[in-house]
């Protein structure tokens, strides 16, 4: 039993010093606890993951930043393109590859524009036998790939973070 919990131990220490922690994977730095936020598209997917992220890590959101006192995260605009990467005997596509394409920016103290851009691949295998399905698949990975669009966006405020 003493060796048992003298391992747990070894692997909790060895775990914590390399820098493994169980938290929150897209937490906001302080300097943006309070931010505002503009989208091009409010109602949106992709707006409404960011949003949903913001407030689950407490960041408060102000309704305008006329005066440019907190930092503004603008969503610019997304681009979901769907390319083939390969093909059926008979010339049909049997394999896509989906790419979301996200850009946006933090305007800091109304003067310093960091630019973020997000890129987000997956393939998608096309069964024309089975049309019901492969719809629903596909709404399902791209719902998936806008959650991973905006916690790649709201990671890289650590980046900006850092910069400043």
């Amino acid at each position: 039993m003493k060796k048992y919990l003298a391992l747990f131990m070894l692997l909790a220490i060895s775990l914590t010093g390399c820098g493994f922690h169980l938290q929150h994977e897209t937490e906001v730095p302080t300097r943006f606890k309070t931010m505002s936020y503009t989208s091009y598209d409010p109602y949106g997917r992709l707006s409404r993951n960011i949003k949903e992220l913001l407030l689950d890590n407490k960041v408060t959101l102000t309704a305008n930043n006329a005066t440019n006192s907190v930092p503004s995260l603008r969503m610019l605009s997304e681009n979901l393109s769907r390319n083939t990467i390969s093909i059926y005997q008979d010339g049909k596509a049997a394999e896509y590859q989906l790419v979301l394409t996200v850009e946006a920016q933090v305007v800091i103290a109304g003067q310093q524009i960091y630019p973020i851009n997000v890129r987000v691949f997956r393939t998608f295998f096309d069964n024309p036998s089975e049309a019901l399905a492969k719809t629903v698949e596909q709404d399902l990975i791209e719902d998936e790939m806008f959650k991973q669009a905006a916690k790649q966006v709201i990671r890289k405020l650590k980046s900006i973070d850092a910069v400043n």
